[in-house]
């Protein structure tokens, strides 16, 4: 698919299956907006901020800002905050008369919830990981268990036993205690060590999105070393005793990342790499094999990855080279690196390996297409993930892959993984490396977020987690299609629809809520996120 620009925006309607309701909904509007009238004529004026000269050159140019004192990055200047206080309350003033309204949406939008669940369980080594909601409670619990019998191969139809004879639940983790003492609490990763014996979270307690890095015995909680402070939240094992996670500069780039050996101290870390171009920014991933570390540096057209064998983490090393207006991502399996790579002249992506001991030879395994887009890649031991996009629809094609011994030339015979809804989202979820078992995320307007276990030996899939959605929702009441309108230059521009089918009569009579959306390649095919 080309570039979405806005002849090609991706749009859908949402016939509105709450039409009989709308009388309602608007008096309870008309009535809300008149109480705020009523409330605005004895409401105080807006605060208006002071006015203090800055002055700021660059390129020669001098810039006077009036209102640069309001930046306060330490969120504790006290002109500062007694400005946002007079903010907040002309705020509350202003909307009184809207808090009763505000309080039923929020309730009927709370009661939509299912708080009491899990989510879909993930198998590593001998544990199903996976994250539990509390009734009541704002954060999750990320918990384990063991799994019976975890010699047998993953299935499409495991199922992670929780009665009284099933292995004990442990929680690893409870969000909803380490966030008692704090306003903002963020868990931006949550990683299990290979051995499955610790796991390292960044936490951020102020919403700065500035993380701290804290390592714990998963057994019994206990910390492993002290604590890494100041790094975003990427971060990734190497091996069972080494962390490398990046840190920012002081306009809050990722321009470094390091290896931390666990019991060091943070200021004897050792830095794999510093990205001083200002135009970049670092990224950080482990292969779906974990046997190498990936990392980033890109702009907005530019993209080159490094690499770092978790065996011998002190030495990154290029993988693709910086070239600007080239963007690669990179995954690993067996001898070789898979490479995606665009550029303008292949704007829609295509697919390289390499041998992992011979980085500039590469082999072309899935050609650049005009009319399929390359998104994604993941990777198994003996099989290649390929999502991709045609006719703005996503896709998931699947390939088998020869013996590792063997030469990698070429792909034979791609399968596609078939969908239930005419329109749809789909995204790649952690999957084993080892198996067979590909994890995907689905949704459509009419199902809710729903995770499905696929297998590529045999194109058996199977259901693992539908969200609930309480109130008496069923998708049977509704009906989605993919209609096509044509524009004035003759340009076809996909629509895709959801409307309640004992409600809409489809002539014209019914209101309409239209939505469109047309950058940065995004898509609206599905469940809006």
């Amino acid at each position: 698919m080309q570039r979405v620009g806005i002849r090609s925006l991706y749009s859908f309607a949402l016939l509105s299956s709450l039409a009989s309701f709308t009388p309602k909904i608007t008096r309870r509007f008309s009535l809300s907006t008149s109480s705020m009238g009523a409330a605005n004529s004895q409401s105080p004026r807006p605060p208006v901020a002071k006015k203090v000269e800055h002055a700021m050159e660059m390129f020669g140019d001098v810039r006077v800002d009036n209102y640069y004192w309001l930046r306060d990055d330490s969120r504790s200047d006290p002109d500062v905050l007694s400005h946002l206080k007079l903010e907040n309350s002309y705020t509350e003033s202003l909307m009184s008369g809207t808090k009763k309204f505000e309080d039923e949406l929020f309730a009927e939008i709370r009661g939509r919830i299912k708080e009491d669940d899990i989510s879909a369980p993930v198998r590593k080594g001998q544990y199903y990981y996976y994250q539990r909601t509390l009734e009541g409670k704002e954060y999750v619990q990320h918990c384990r268990r063991l799994i019976p019998n975890s010699e047998i191969p993953p299935s499409v139809y495991d199922t992670m036993p929780t009665g009284p004879d099933a292995p004990p639940e442990h929680v690893i983790l409870d969000e909803n205690f380490k966030a008692e003492n704090h306003a903002y609490y963020s868990i931006g990763a949550f990683k299990v060590s290979p051995n499955n014996k610790l796991v390292a979270y960044t936490e951020d307690t102020k919403g700065d999105e500035i993380y701290t890095v804290y390592v714990i015995d998963i057994e019994t909680g206990a910390p492993v070393g002290k604590p890494l402070v100041g790094i975003t939240s990427e971060l990734e094992w190497a091996g069972d005793e080494a962390l490398v996670y990046i840190t920012m500069d002081e306009i809050l780039r990722p321009d470094k990342v390091w290896l931390h050996k666990l019991g060091a101290d943070q200021s004897s870390d050792t830095c794999l790499y510093h990205e001083k171009d200002d135009m970049y920014s670092l990224a950080l991933e482990a292969s779906e094999s974990k046997k190498y570390l990936f990392v980033g540096s890109e702009s907005k057209i530019t993209r080159f990855v490094f690499y770092l064998d978790v065996s011998k983490p002190e030495e990154l090393r290029v993988l693709t080279p910086r070239v600007v207006g080239i963007d690669t991502s990179v995954g690993h399996r067996g001898n070789h690196f898979f490479i995606r790579r665009r550029s303008d002249e292949f704007f829609n992506s295509e697919l390289l390996a390499c041998p992992v001991d011979n980085t500039s030879e590469t082999t072309v395994l899935i050609p650049h297409r005009e009319s399929v887009k390359i998104q994604d890649i993941q990777l198994f031991t003996d099989h290649l993930v390929v999502y991709e996009r045609e006719v703005g629809l996503p896709k998931i094609t699947t390939y088998r892959l020869p013996a590792v011994e063997e030469p990698l030339i070429s792909l034979q015979g791609g399968s596609s993984v078939e969908f239930i809804d005419p329109i749809y989202s789909i995204d790649p979820l952690e999957s084993q490396f080892s198996s067979s078992i590909l994890r995907f995320w689905y949704s459509s307007l009419k199902t809710p977020p729903s995770v499905y276990d696929y297998d590529m030996n045999t194109g058996t899939s199977a259901l693992k987690k539908l969200e609930t959605v309480l109130g008496g929702f069923d998708a049977s009441n509704y009906v989605t299609e993919r209609k096509w309108a044509t524009a004035s230059d003759g340009t076809q521009i996909p629509l895709s629809i959801v409307y309640r089918k004992n409600l809409v009569k489809l002539d014209g009579s019914d209101p309409l809520l239209l939505y469109g959306y047309g950058s940065y390649e995004r898509c609206l095919t599905g469940y809006p996120q």
